[in-house]
């Protein structure tokens, strides 16, 4: 185990209770062409799907759920950039064959590994966009030690909204999807529900 994913685990325990999926990892690999950092197989073997605070998912190759699944989550932002305005990629700073969507949070930013080199994915480093934004911070680490350093509070990128972290981040599994579909549909919150709809 790895200095830092003994911090995350005392920063953020993990789910102690529910069953972790089982991940085939060549596969995943196979699907994406590319060989994955060891430090992530060891997130996610460690903590499952789910995600950090309420606010930041970091895609996981067995989610329940397409938006956080891994090879599809990738494909699909990789499709978006390749989409970008010519005005907009001239903003990206990297080579953007070189970026591999790993995480997202509930504002609609995207966490990236720069894929260099390619041939040695434990040397990857990270990156993040916003959602309404053109910056690209750099943090210069694996994963795992991007989710220390962000969720301790000792580095803030701004295009993260600033109460996050918050002062106790937390981790929460993903939910069962068949509880999810059984939920009555919700109204805002400030409207009662009409007589005779379900609330």
């Amino acid at each position: 185990m790895t200095i830092a994913l003994e911090e995350l685990l005392r920063l953020v325990p993990p789910p102690t209770d529910a069953p972790l999926p089982a991940v085939d990892w060549d596969r995943v690999e196979d699907e994406l062409g590319v060989r994955l950092p060891d430090d992530y197989k060891r997130l996610s073997e460690r903590y499952g799907p789910g995600d950090f605070d309420g606010f930041m998912t970091i895609l996981h190759p067995r989610s329940q759920f397409w938006p956080t699944r891994l090879v599809g989550a990738a494909e699909r932002a990789a499709e978006l950039l390749e989409q970008m305005p010519e005005s907009l990629r001239k903003r990206v700073p990297y080579d953007i064959d070189h970026l591999l969507a790993a995480g997202k949070t509930d504002n609609g930013d995207t966490i990236y590994w720069i894929t260099e080199p390619d041939h040695a994915p434990n040397e990857w480093t990270v990156t993040a966009n916003g959602a309404r934004n053109t910056k690209w911070p750099r943090f210069e680490g694996g994963m795992v030690e991007f989710l220390v350093a962000i969720l301790s509070g000792t580095t803030r990128l701004d295009v993260f909204p600033s109460d996050f972290p918050s002062t106790r981040p937390a981790f929460a599994p993903e939910p069962d999807p068949e509880t999810v579909r059984r939920r009555p549909r919700s109204l805002r919150p400030d409207r009662p529900t009409p007589e005779g709809e379900p609330g």
